[in-house]
């Protein structure tokens, strides 16, 4: 195979980087230099909503939980988490959380239920603007300090996914009173604290603690836009390790001796969302059709190079409620083409069936993904056009409803109630929630009856409110507009009951819904990769892409690590 012409560029200028490297700047051997492709916009938990801010964060703060990769909650700040008050069903209705003694956040303070109480009282108030205030309002009903290490959460309704919302980082309770002092100084209770984050560009940590034997001390994050120049910043030493590279890019570097790949399986879910509003793609055999016409693995190994894998649902196996009973959909051009001619989609002179327009981010890699499933779905006579649209208008569309169909990822779906948040009907943009309906039927060992009921008491609550002028935002996540009774009855039986097996076999039964129905298209998991240089010991990317995969890795000293790297290929 012909090697891309990024290679010899990469490598052309690899020898003058490298002697610039040394002599531009000495880094201190115990300190990971990493570089990411997107500066964060913020480092306080309560604004954060999008990646490279919550990677970093997640350093510098703790919540009373944490959420593994595969989506188990685990305790963090919290010693326990202990129901006080129940519904007539018997599910909880409010949780004591009690910090575990001896706390402190990185200045000395102890970390109190004081603290605890004002992150979540600040972050549902809308004067701080945080952009989750109006989903954990409508979860939240009051938040009250019980003692110096206990804090009570009395909630709206029965939410079983509570303890994964408790991953809320928290911060000292001086910030809460002077919301600008938590940009200025962020403090929290993290393996992490913050030395310098005045440019988000450049963010540097101290680790808090001492450093497993031969891990960084201190770790500077810095965004390097562009893809070229953080791979050249590890070949050239100038970096220890990069993200957020792109195929072509990881191409160049492979064989070089001044780095090394490493990957590992990923929850990073790709998918292409339909518009179930659309006349065009109202009708459900449409929508598989279009879903069969995906050849995934081939298009995994032509735009990932192979690092990925075709993904049945938004969640990879070995999450808890990934069903081990569904494959992912597979190529099938003459299935697709029957269920278009019996939706009534003839080809014309053109051999064109549908027409299709497909919004999508500007970045190079999600075009060049977008292209591609536009070829494959000519296959069947679907003539798809693209459009690339800055990440706000492209989302300022999609609420809005006009679109066909869009590209996106969803970067860490570990909590299952994200299925609830894509496609609960309460959840669509721009309309009022519908009144809800019992499905005809639902499937053994689950029974609608009573969630219907509750969310039918819900829904007059939130009309009443709505009619005073003082209703709580509705999530707006639905962006397909999917109404379905049953994937209704599911997703709120998953959302409402305690028992864990009853999750389970509710959320197993709502994604089997949601590929019966099609509002999206399932495509795949793409692997985490790193790009690691020789002086870096082994590390193991995670799933969810945390940060906290690369900080403890063993560090080799740098003059030494450089020369290994400084012989071309």
């Amino acid at each position: 195979m012909r090697p891309h012409p990024a290679r010899f560029a990469a490598l052309a200028l690899l020898p003058a980087l490298l002697l610039n490297s040394c002599s531009r700047r000495e880094w201190p051997d115990d300190l990971l230099v990493l570089a990411v492709p997107t500066a964060a916009r913020t480092l306080d938990p309560r604004l954060a909503v999008d990646a490279a801010s919550t990677r970093i964060w997640r350093l510098v703060f703790a919540g009373l939980t944490t959420v593994a990769p595969s989506g188990e909650v685990h305790l963090a700040l919290a010693e326990s988490l202990t129901p006080t008050a129940w519904d007539r069903d018997g599910e909880p209705l409010a949780i004591v959380a009690t910090l575990r003694p001896g706390l402190r956040f990185h200045d000395g303070r102890p970390v109190e239920a004081d603290d605890v109480a004002c992150t979540w009282r600040s972050a549902m108030d809308p004067r701080l603007g945080s952009p989750v205030a109006g989903e954990l309002a409508r979860r939240v009903r009051a938040v009250t300090r019980l003692d110096a290490r206990r804090v009570r959460f009395d909630l709206h309704a029965p939410l079983a996914t509570f303890a994964s919302d408790l991953i809320l980082g928290v911060v000292p309770r001086s910030a809460c009173a002077d919301p600008k002092l938590a940009l200025r100084e962020p403090i929290g209770a993290g393996a992490f604290a913050v030395v310098d984050a005045h440019d988000l560009a450049a963010v540097h940590l101290r680790r808090v603690g001492p450093a497993p034997t031969g891990a960084a001390k201190a770790v500077l994050i810095r965004a390097v836009s562009d893809e070229t120049g953080r791979l050249l910043s590890v070949l050239a030493g100038g970096a220890d390790l990069a993200l957020g590279l792109s195929p072509l890019a990881l191409q160049a570097a492979a064989g070089h001796r001044g780095a090394r790949l490493e990957r590992a399986p990923s929850i990073a879910w790709t998918y292409l969302g339909l518009n179930t509003r659309d006349p065009s793609l109202a009708d459900p055999r449409v929508r598989r059709a279009l879903s069969l016409a995906v050849d995934r693995p081939a298009l995994i190994q032509a735009l990932l190079d192979g690092r990925g894998r075709p993904a049945p649902s938004m969640f990879p196996s070995g999450h808890w409620v990934a069903p081990a009973d569904l494959p992912p959909p597979p190529l099938d051009l003459a299935a697709a083409a029957s269920l278009l001619d019996a939706a009534g989609l003839k080809a014309d002179a053109g051999g064109v069936r549908l027409r299709l327009r497909l919004l999508v981010p500007p970045s190079r890699p999600r075009r060049r993904e977008a292209d591609a499933l536009a070829r494959a779905l000519w296959a069947v006579g679907v003539q798809v056009t693209v459009r690339s649209l800055e990440l706000g208008t492209l989302l300022a569309e999609l609420r809005a409803g006009r679109f066909q169909a869009f590209l996106l990822s969803l970067p860490e779906p570990l909590e299952p109630d994200y299925l609830g948040w894509m496609f609960h009907s309460a959840n669509r943009p721009g309309t009022a929630p519908p009144w809800p309906e019992p499905p005809q039927a639902a499937p053994p060992g689950l029974d609608c009856q009573p969630v219907v009921a509750a969310a039918r008491a819900a829904w007059l609550h939130d009309a009443a409110l709505e009619a005073l002028g003082l209703a709580t935002p509705r999530g707006a996540g639905n962006r397909t507009g999917v109404v379905d009774p049953l994937l209704d009855c599911l997703l709120e039986i998953g959302r409402r009951r305690a028992d864990r097996s009853l999750r389970a076999h509710a959320y197993r039964a709502a994604i089997h819904r949601v590929g019966e129905l099609v509002p999206v298209i399932s495509l795949w998991h793409e692997d985490q990769v790193a790009l690691v240089h020789p002086r870096v010991g082994p590390t193991t990317p995670v799933a969810d892409g945390r940060l906290s995969a690369y900080v403890d890795a063993t560090l080799a000293p740098r003059a030494a690590a450089i020369s290994l790297g400084s012989e071309a290929p």
